[in-house]
């Protein structure tokens, strides 16, 4: 399941092309639904995904990089659009807990279903 540690549901709906958009749905614990939208604006496969996010309270720029590193993969993500400094440190904390929910189900810890 995709999303911060608080996320009980993920719906994600996507056209992964250049030019393709996406939805994704999330419901937070204590919180309610959360959506947002994006458009691709550059995949280059196997290196990067550069795309813009609506967040409704902003519109970002987001890289995502993957580099090959002693027989695994590092990613490396990267946005541009931070209105304060009090949302970059939100969001970061955010991204932070999507990534241990990913070392998790890579690692078979977490429960995934679809």
């Amino acid at each position: 399941m995709s999303g911060c540690k608080e996320t009980t549901r993920c719906e994600i709906q996507m056209d992964f092309r250049v030019g393709g958009s996406f939805t994704q749905k999330m419901q937070i614990a204590g919180k309610g639904e959360f959506t947002f939208t994006g458009k691709y604006d550059e995949i280059v496969v196997p290196e990067r995904i550069v795309y813009h996010a609506d967040f409704g309270f902003a519109v970002m720029r987001v890289m995502v990089e993957f580099f090959e590193q002693n027989g695994q993969t590092k990613v490396v993500l990267g946005a541009l659009g931070y209105r304060s400094r009090e949302v970059f440190v939100w969001e970061t904390s955010l991204r932070h807990e999507s990534f241990d929910k990913l070392d998790s189900i890579l690692a078979g810890e977490a429960h995934v279903s679809r």
